[in-house]
């Protein structure tokens, strides 16, 4: 234990008195007991705080704050004549094209010789000019003209028996007119005569047939114009099912295009029309020559053909190209500005708006797919929406399908 001497103290609280300096011991007792009943009331002091706290949090609603309405602007869905004429795509068809082949199968034994751009003798192809009644190709001629004299054979056969048999039925003739002989022997004797002529016209038509055939071993161009294709090699076995050359007439052109019902009325054989081609600023003057008397099954459009003279050669097979009918009224159609196309979700290749729709006061975007049409100024033409809604022009991009909006005027 420790003594200490104290000449005076001063309590902590309350007035000031001399303590006299009588020896005097802390009581550790006592020390412990303060620090527990310090302890204790703390203790109860937080109980009662995590009490107060208890029930005050289940007398109290979670509340998820709302979404604040996304300011936007807003543009009313118009209605769209365009003052120009109907453009559509066209596509440029040769005026004429065939498909050669051999009539009979055989091994080709020659092909037309050109000069190329080297200087070197080569098979004519794809890209030459030919001109009509050209000889293009040949088959080996001896496999037909045995055939040829197989059939001239049959032929020589075939009369030899038909004479013998015309003879037969002269001299029945003879004898049945002085009734020397029977009815049955003369009617035999003209079906013989009858059958004997049958097989004389038969071998005939064989023979002119193997002399075709023969005459077509000679492939030649039923017109001038360019070899689109050549299937065939020299020593190639050729037949009737194999396609030896496309060619094809390019001094004029067909310009093909389709048109909906609305349109046809306002054509007719002999209108001229311009014609252009992309990059291109020379127009080239056609008139229609064809128009379909029934619409295609799939699409419901109309075939018009205009025929353009080529001597020049500048349009060639399967360019596209463009034609725009003047003094054809359009349908009008409906027209949003262009800031207001946005991509259409998880859809790269579609596209839509977002319909600003009122209700009870607040306003609300709709998600809506539309489809794109032609540009106009800084709007362009859709189908999905009708004229009088109204899209966010302003702030689209920045919403999702069902966001609320604050209009700003």
């Amino acid at each position: 234990m420790q003594r200490a001497s104290i000449d005076k103290a001063y309590l902590r609280f309350g007035k000031r008195e001399p303590i006299s300096n009588a020896h005097w011991v802390r009581s550790r007792p006592m020390k412990l007991a303060a620090s527990a009943s310090r302890r204790g009331r703390i203790s109860k002091l937080a109980g009662l705080c995590a009490l107060l706290a208890a029930m005050t949090g289940c007398h109290r609603d979670t509340q998820i704050p709302a979404r604040s309405p996304t300011p936007v602007h807003l543009a009313e869905v118009t209605s769209y004549t365009s003052p120009e004429g109907l453009r559509y795509s066209a596509s440029i068809l040769p005026f004429a094209q065939a498909a050669l082949s051999f009539k009979s199968s055989g091994y080709v034994t020659s092909i037309q010789q050109v000069v190329g751009a080297d200087g070197r003798r080569r098979d004519v192809g794809t890209g030459d000019f030919v001109t009509g009644g050209t000889v293009v190709a040949q088959i080996r001629h001896q496999d037909l003209k045995n055939q040829l004299e197989q059939a001239q054979a049959q032929v020589s056969q075939a009369m030899a028996q038909h004479v013998q048999a015309e003879q037969d039925y002269d001299r029945a003739k003879a004898l049945y007119a002085t009734q020397s002989l029977t009815r049955p022997d003369f009617d035999q004797a003209q079906a013989k005569f009858d059958s004997t002529l049958a097989t004389v016209n038969q071998t005939n038509a064989a023979l002119h047939q193997a002399q075709l055939a023969l005459d077509d071993s000679d492939l030649e161009a039923p017109f001038s114009g360019y070899i689109l294709t050549r299937n065939i090699e020299l020593g190639n076995l050729a037949s009737p099912a194999t396609t030896a050359f496309t060619i094809a007439d390019t001094s004029a052109v067909k310009v093909s295009f389709g048109v909906p019902d609305y349109a046809l009325r306002q054509l007719h054989l002999g209108q001229e029309f311009m014609i252009r081609l992309q990059d291109d600023p020379k127009g080239y003057h056609g008139r229609v020559t064809s128009i379909s008397p029934s619409a295609d099954e799939r699409n419901r459009v109309f075939t018009v053909e205009v025929t353009v003279s080529n001597h020049s050669g500048s349009l060639k097979p399967g360019m596209i190209a463009s034609i725009t009918l003047s003094g054809i009224p359009q349908p009008p159609v409906p027209s949003v500005p262009l800031s207001a196309i946005v991509p259409y979700p998880s859809q790269p290749s579609r596209f839509a708006v977002l319909v600003a729709q009122q209700h009870s006061g607040e306003w609300t975007a709709s998600l809506r797919e539309v489809q794109l049409g032609a540009t106009h100024d800084s709007s362009i033409g859709v189908v999905g929406v009708k004229p009088g809604e109204k899209v966010v022009a302003v702030g689209a991009q920045l919403l999702t399908d069902g966001d609320p909006i604050e209009v700003i005027p």
